[in-house]
């Protein structure tokens, strides 16, 4: 099968050799020495404005190239797009490569064309000469008298250029010829073996294009896997592969392998990459795991595995109508150590194998069938809630979800790259009746709308205002985010149509749709109405004569201290509203202070017996005020509470009966860790954008250097992929102990990270680097003296020490050999929790 190469369907790169290589001293007899790589003014695909949009592959594969001095840039911040190569640029990169001995001193070519007079190319005649002596070109001609050196490079050239460099041209005359009409008899065997070898790939019409003149991009990428190309990658003359020596990070050699394709759903025109090189099919990438294993049961993980691919320990095919993408195993994000499908072509069976090819392995294999199914279509949307309630004072955010199906029940985003219909979602707010009274408050609107300011000169009334998106830009996940206006309604209030219907642009017809209903009422009008319950729990710890013995509060009474600096203690009281038509309404923001901001519904609590409970106002993490009862000393019998609030018609007051204070030593029974899989870069940049506005910026190596408690460090390494993230999006909490009265100890997410290492004194939750081998860390050596070290002190900070110093003694991350590690969390009841942390460079 061709492979077809995404990358150069991405963009074409063009990059500028430049500079003149290192040469050790000359040998005494020819004056030759083998090419070294330039690496003065290395810089990296950063540098280079035009290569920001690249995969993160192929920065990687530049950098590497970058730093080896064999390319720079036409600029100092740029590279340059569409030049083609030409064969003085190519003599100079194959000898570089392929570490060729070259003559400096020399100033007459065997080449007539090639002069050192040539102001353009007269710097690649030591290169020419050392590729005619490996004998790597004979020149253009018959006789061998021209090489042309400023001439363009075909691919099949290249193609034989590569093979004869790595001397596998044996190889290529005996390997299967491919059905390929742009590709010349002569150059037959080498394509089919540098497509082979995945030294090269095919161009996206699904033909290699020998004549094609060759890019620098492709001289790159094709430079860069003749470069790293395994020795023992060519087929020995009994039919045996021998395996080369295990790449860096690999400890073991596999000798397993296996398709884990359950839970995959395949349709045609599903695709993982878009021509920026962006994920496209979000939420249901076409990905297919794997699973590689060693000896004594040892399982690689998806950074070891792609190792493992990139060095030609494992090979992948497809057939079917089903195209992997180039590189056939992910090297980041959602694809890593996975089978990347680039585009699922046409419905019905399809079949991916995966080979482990060398002698150790015994040629294990796998192979899978899956069925693919038709083209995913938009065919229902479906909306959170069809009837809602809002009260007019009340300036939390209401949101309804709209979501989009398509016809197999997952959630459709963005239409296929084979489908030419375009769609739309097509938004509308209708009032019925009523005062104007909602404004927009996120979501699907970018630009904020007020009802009560018509865009609209034709509709005086304003009654009806709508929106069209298309369906790939749908907003927060199809959130329909209103609030009321604050200003009073009418007595009736005021009511609304809010719907969303998936329409085709093209046609104009309407595919699926959804409605609700919504009402906005002042509240002194609806509370006669109301229904309203007490919202508590019937069991309380004693914290104030808890913290108090521990002389953490000046007396048991004291809940101002409490409140303040052990929330967690407090349990919220809260009233459930309801009106006639039993429809849940919230009162989380209608109170306001006397200085106007958001205050508790509820006002006061009465114990029926002094000193067991009391209770104090305050905020939850979201910012919306609560009231928490907090327990004083424990009670021998059962008792009743008074509730006050506040309502439109005046305070009112509700009971709470059988209610205890219990008292004891609060230990942790359970414990959970938020994200228990996790990825972590010590060479990226991370950017934090805090709640003010401010941007930090640190290095990964430089942030784990400064020995981090385990909830921060689980918090900065949960990017989900990207480098940039918002302090305001963090999750709530990374890690939280429950202790036996149900109270909740967590690292918080509001500009602070809670610390629970006090809390964790009484709780007795250890943290350990995992010890029950669920996630057991992995290093790419094996000698235990030589293996970085990682652990965690009682204090939970993280400690990881690499082997490798710099001579002023810190460490060198660089050359770091752990690979992944597990962090195990356990109770005193022996519960426990994990996470799995994979590092990377």
């Amino acid at each position: 099968m061709k492979r077809l190469s995404s990358l150069v369907s991405m963009i074409v790169m063009v990059f500028t050799l430049t500079g003149t290589a290192v040469v050790s001293p000359a040998s005494a007899q020819t004056g030759a020495a083998p090419v070294k790589s330039m690496n003065s003014k290395s810089k990296s695909s950063s540098h280079f404005q035009d290569v920001q949009s690249l995969p993160q592959d192929v920065k990687t594969k530049l950098d590497a190239l970058l730093r080896d001095g064999v390319f720079d840039g036409v600029e100092d911040d740029v590279f340059g797009v569409d030049t083609l190569m030409n064969r003085a640029q190519f003599a100079k990169v194959a000898a570089i490569i392929f570490s060729l001995p070259v003559d400096q001193t020399l100033s007459q070519s065997s080449f007539a064309d090639v002069s050192t007079d040539d102001p353009a190319n007269g710097y690649a005649l030591p290169y020419i000469e050392a590729l005619r002596t490996a004998r790597l070109t004979n020149g253009v001609d018959a006789e061998g008298t021209m090489y042309n050196p400023a001439g363009s490079v075909t691919r099949q050239e290249l193609a034989a250029f590569l093979i004869r460099g790595l001397k596998w041209e044996a190889h290529a005359h005996s390997a299967a010829p491919i059905a390929d009409a742009t590709v010349d008899d002569w150059a037959n065997g080498y394509v089919a073996y540098a497509l082979d070898k995945k030294l090269m790939d095919g161009l996206p019409n699904g033909s290699f294009g020998g004549r094609t003149e060759a890019t620098r991009l492709m001289l790159a990428l094709s430079s860069y896997h003749a470069k790293h190309a395994s020795p023992g990658a060519a087929v020995s003359g009994g039919g045996v592969t021998k395996a080369p020596a295990l790449p860096a990070g690999i400890p073991v050699a596999p000798t397993g392998i296996e398709i884990d394709g359950e839970g995959v759903h395949l349709s045609a025109g599903d695709t993982y990459y878009d021509a920026d090189g962006k994920i496209t099919t979000m939420g249901q990438q076409p990905v297919i795991p794997l699973i590689v294993t060693g000896p004594d049961h040892y399982e690689f993980t998806p950074s070891q595995i792609e190792t493992l691919y990139s060095s030609g320990f494992i090979t992948a095919a497809a057939a079917g109508g089903i195209m992997l993408d180039n590189p056939v195993i992910g090297q980041s994000d959602n694809g890593l150590g996975k089978l990347v499908i680039k585009e699922v072509q046409s419905a019905g069976d399809v079949t991916v194998a995966v080979k482990l090819p060398y002698a150790q392995a015994g040629n294990a294999a796998a192979s899978r069938t899956l069925q693919a199914g038709s083209m995913r279509v938009p065919a229902s949307i479906e909306v959170s809630s069809k009837d809602l309630i809002v009260l007019a004072e009340n300036e939390q955010p209401q949101g309804l979800t709209f979501t989009v199906k398509d016809q197999y029940g997952k959630v459709f985003k963005a239409p296929s790259s084979q489908d030419t219909s375009r769609y739309a979602i097509q938004y509308k707010l209708e009032r019925l009746s009523g005062l104007p009274s909602l404004q927009s408050a996120g979501g699907i609107f970018d630009r904020p709308w007020d009802e009560r300011t018509p865009a609209d000169a034709s509709d005086p009334n304003h009654l009806t205002q709508t929106w069209q998106l298309p369906i790939e830009k749908n907003g927060d996940y199809f959130k329909f985010m209103i609030k009321p206006t604050l200003k009073p309604v009418g007595p009736e209030g005021s009511q609304y149509t809010i719907s969303a219907a998936v329409i085709n642009l093209d046609t104009a017809q309407e595919l699926a749709s959804a409605s609700a209903h919504l009402e906005v009422h002042n509240w002194k009008d609806l509370d006669p109405l109301m229904d309203y319950k007490v919202d508590m729990l019937s069991s309380h710890f004693a914290a104030g004569q808890y913290l108090s013995e521990r002389k953490l509060i000046n007396s048991p009474t004291d809940i101002d201290a409490v409140n303040a600096n052990y929330p967690f203690y407090g349990k919220e009281v809260n009233i459930i509203a309801t009106d006639n038509k039993n429809r849940r309404i919230d009162l989380s923001k209608v109170v306001r202070d006397d200085s106007g901001n958001p205050a508790t519904v509820v006002q006061h609590i009465a114990a029926a017996s002094d000193g067991v409970l009391m209770g104090a106002p305050g905020v939850n993490s979201n910012g919306i005020p609560v009231y928490r009862a907090y327990g004083i000393h424990p009670s021998p019998d059962l008792f009743d509470l008074d509730v006050t609030f506040y309502t439109p018609s005046g305070s009112r007051t509700l009971q709470k009966t059988k209610i205890e204070v219990v008292s004891g030593e609060p230990v942790a029974r359970a414990v959970a860790v938020k994200n228990p899989v996790l990825s972590f870069s010590l060479s990226t940049q991370y950017k934090i954008r805090k709640l003010d506005g401010t941007v930090e910026v640190i290095k990964g190596s430089d942030y784990l250097a400064g020995k981090p408690t385990i909830w921060e460090f689980l918090r900065f390494c949960d990017f989900n992929g990207l480098d940039t993230k918002d302090e305001s999006n963090f999750f709530k909490y990374f890690i939280q102990t429950t202790d036996q009265f149900g109270n909740k100890y967590q690292n918080t997410s509001d500009n602070k990270i809670l610390d629970l290492t006090k809390a964790n004194d009484v709780l007795k939750v250890k943290a350990v680097i995992d010890t029950d081998n669920k996630y057991q860390a992995k290093w790419s050596v094996k000698d235990e003296a030589v293996q970085d070290k990682i652990r965690i002190d009682d204090q939970m900070r993280l400690h990881y020490e690499p082997h490798a110093k710099h001579a002023d003694g810190t460490f060198d991350y660089s050359k770091r050999n752990l690979q992944s590690f597990g962090i195990q969390l356990v109770t005193p009841s022996d519960q426990k929790s994990w996470c799995y942390v994979t590092l990377n460079d």
